[in-house]
């Protein structure tokens, strides 16, 4: 939990303001008729949910109000510089058009609602910005700014399984290779990238082929989470189960979600054994 200080970080006045900012900003992307694109609208949504996921953790890992509140900001505006992205390239692919999490700092460090916040309270929330999408965080930042960044990470991977799920149950996720060109329907996952769970990292999108690949990069996000109420959300939602479900072709990676599933229990057991 990070440590409680006299000195505050976001007053709830100032989150409605950087709300505000939000609203405004992503309109400009809307086109005729006053509406955006519907992978935009889609954009649009998921900085909301992060932004509820993130308070909610923040709220359980005994947060102040404050904390709480930046958190909230930081969910809302981390994925600020994919607006511009797609505008720009028509894709999400930071591959084929710009880093968004730099794009998003870029921006967000001339956001008014933010430059009254103190130096050192504005840099955690522009760090998780910055960094929220890398596959390999820099050992320079501190672990005060560390600790946003692992809580939106978390909350950003929260909502992508939960896109990812319904767009699968919808319609068979037909939106992804709009998002991601170059990516398949197909369910079946590559070698490569079973290759990489295997190994317990995280898989990189450059590998990432077809939906199965997308998938099973997904699954091996959960060495990647930071926080005991994520691994908590993860077994109360089953996402592990839904997911494995959907993948057709390869049993090692039915073998290895019992390895998955066991890992995460044995996260919120270390927990519980210490309550």
């Amino acid at each position: 939990m990070l440590e409680r200080r006299k000195k505050r970080i976001m007053r709830t006045e100032e989150l409605v303001n950087l709300r505000k900012w939000f609203r405004h900003y992503i309109r400009q992307f809307a086109q005729k008729g006053n509406r955006m694109h519907p992978l935009l609208q889609l954009k649009a949504r998921h900085s909301e949910r992060v932004a509820k996921e993130a308070r909610a953790l923040a709220s359980d890992l005994g947060w102040s109000p404050g904390y709480r509140n930046a958190a909230e900001a930081l969910g809302l505006l981390h994925d600020t510089g994919r607006f511009s992205q797609f505008a720009e390239h028509r894709t999400f692919a930071d591959t084929m058009s710009f880093d968004h999490g730099e794009c998003g700092w870029t921006i967000a460090r001339k956001i008014a609602p933010l430059s009254c916040l103190p130096r050192a309270e504005r840099k955690r929330i522009l760090d998780g910005i910055r960094y929220h999408n890398r596959r390999v965080i820099p050992d320079t930042i501190a672990p005060r700014r560390r600790a946003f960044l692992n809580l939106v990470r978390d909350a950003d991977k929260l909502d992508i399984f939960r896109v990812t799920l319904e767009s699968v149950e919808r319609n068979g996720f037909q939106d992804l290779p709009d998002m991601l060109p170059d990516i398949t329907l197909d369910r079946v996952p590559s070698p490569a990238i079973i290759q990489e769970l295997c190994r317990r990292q995280t898989c990189s999108l450059r590998k990432v082929k077809s939906l199965g690949d997308f998938f099973v990069m997904q699954l091996s996000w959960i060495y990647d989470l930071h926080y005991t109420p994520t691994c908590r959300r993860i077994v109360e939602r089953g996402i592990l189960s839904r997911i494995l479900g959907l993948i057709d072709g390869d049993v090692r990676v039915q073998d290895f979600g019992v390895q998955l599933h066991q890992w995460i229990n044995s996260r919120l057991g270390e927990k519980a054994g210490k309550t």
